[in-house]
């Protein structure tokens, strides 16, 4: 069966729906115009929808509220010393620029309440925003920013007027090629097997990366061969469906090698070989949490970049006597680098309680009464660790400077609290660095001159380039929105024009 829809998306994630509704609005005066999004997930949301530390943005209303001091350039910055002087600094440059609007958009368009802000690994300033807790139940940001776009474009389909329509189970195996070498559609089946085809003016590839692949034959055992079978935050759907469908055409990749491990993965008390884990959010560590070995000793600033904690953890937390463990029977199955992550009172209290217990609910997450509990709980000499964390407590104290471990941000002491929250976390592959070669209007770059293929344009992790060697905490969620309204423009620009 053929079908036809002037602008086809592939991919419901952040990236996909935001360039649907943005191609819808900038169409709302077009006649005929309509817009296809294709999922082959049973629903949208990818992995956005686990997204739990939130999204960067400088100069919103937030930061003001909070008196931040901020400046895209410090934003900038940062970005591109993460990226380790590899990221595309116009893609930073436009990122970065647009941040502001991004975020205000999901707070005014849809009532977004991104009111809470922190200080994450690799930022000099309190810039990355989530929601609030509400009534002690926590709102995840990933699940309610998916939700509240899903439920805009489920508004567009049942409104009558055919604009808009979304076919969930569906699985593109190819992009049509035009003429010209551009693109002309795409083709994909459901799951009853059947065989589809859509024209299309404009295809926008929003496919995600390929982290969820595991051990299984793909891009992961072929370009990071040392993180297959790694542990992982994605799902299984995480494949580079889109890298292989934009290749076929000529298009061409960008660091493919990057790979981002996320450092805290939680590993499960009841499950610690379990290979896809729940992410213990940048957040943990941004609000106060911090990391030790199975010796209850420091290791490392807890707010470095993702990159150099990782390293850190393997480096430190890998031998018989430092990998931490839950005290179970099968604790042995677990990771073979982990650390205990702690959070003191205080700390949780800025996190959110609500949302440790959800983790708590999962087993992910327990509480020790005192120092002494929490020495007992990890199986460690109390009085070692009570000297760890008086020595952090110590470093807190001196206004402006760093520690042994050069840390100079010391969110909340830690020595006296009255309570602890503590889990046992272990590096994950969590995002592709790499992916298509795209520029700043999204349009997806040939391998063999560079140039642009007609109708073909990309957003989120299915591109490469702009985090070079290792991804900024925050900027994934951020890439999502300001690159995949970008597309949703561009692609209605092009249609307007024909």
């Amino acid at each position: 069966m053929t079908t036809r829809a002037n602008i086809v998306v592939i991919g419901g994630g952040l990236a996909g729906m935001s360039a649907a509704l943005e191609a819808l609005h900038q169409t709302r005066n077009a006649v005929g115009v309509s817009v296809a999004l294709l999922e082959k997930e049973t629903r949208t949301g990818g992995n956005s929808a686990k997204a739990s530390s939130g999204i960067n943005g400088v100069l919103t209303r937030t930061q003001q509220a909070q008196r931040v001091v901020d400046s895209v350039r410090a934003f900038a910055r940062d970005t591109e010393r993460s990226g380790h002087g590899r990221s595309n600094e116009t893609l930073v440059r436009k990122l970065t620029e647009d941040s502001t609007a991004a975020v205000t958009w999901l707070q005014k368009e849809f009532g977004l309440d991104l009111d809470v802000l922190a200080q994450l690994g690799g930022h000099s300033a309190p810039r990355t925003h989530r929601r609030p807790e509400v009534g002690g139940k926590p709102q995840p940001v990933g699940w309610g920013v998916v939700s509240a776009l899903a439920e805009r474009l489920g508004a567009y389909a049942r409104d009558g007027s055919g604009r808009f329509r979304l076919e969930t189970g569906a699985h593109v195996t190819q992009l049509l090629k035009a003429s010209d070498g551009g693109v002309a559609g795409a083709e994909y089946t459901t799951a009853n097997g059947a065989r589809h085809r859509v024209r299309a003016d404009v295809v926008v590839l929003a496919t995600g990366g390929f982290a969820g692949e595991g051990a299984r034959p793909g891009f992961l055992r072929e370009y990071a061969p040392q993180l297959a079978g790694l542990a992982s935050t994605n799902g299984a759907f995480a494949t580079g469906d889109g890298l292989r469908l934009a290749s076929a055409l000529g298009a061409a990749l960008v660091d493919m090698d990057q790979v981002q491990v996320h450092p805290t993965g939680f590993v499960a008390a009841a499950d610690p070989a379990n290979p896809t884990k729940f992410l213990a959010a940048e957040a943990l560590r941004g609000e106060g949490g911090i990391l030790l070995d199975a010796q209850g000793a420091r290791f490392v600033d807890e707010l470095d970049t993702r990159d150099r904690v990782t390293a850190a953890i393997f480096r430190h937390c890998a031998a018989p006597d430092t990998c931490a463990r839950h005290n179970s029977t099968n604790a042995g199955q677990g990771p073979s680098a982990a650390a205990f992550l702690v959070l003191p009172q205080a700390a949780a209290d800025r996190f959110g309680l609500g949302s440790l217990g959800f983790y708590a609910k999962m087993g992910l997450v327990s509480r020790a009464a005192g120092v002494d509990g929490l020495a007992a709980a990890l199986r460690v000499d109390a009085k070692v660790l009570r000297e760890t964390l008086d020595a952090y407590d110590a470093a807190r104290s001196t206004s402006g400077q760093s520690d042994a471990y050069g840390k100079s941000v010391f969110p909340e002491a830690v020595a006296a609290a009255e309570a602890y929250f503590w889990g046992v976390v272990t590096p994950v592959t969590h995002y592709c660095m790499g992916g298509l070669r795209f520029d700043t209007r999204t349009r997806v770059l040939r391998a063999a001159d560079g140039a642009p293929i007609r109708g073909l344009l990309a957003a989120g992790e299915v591109t490469g380039g702009l985090h070079g060697a290792n991804r900024l905490a925050g900027n994934s969620l951020l890439e999502c929105v300001v690159y995949g309204r970008e597309a949703g423009r561009q692609a209605a620009t092009a249609v307007k024009a024909l």
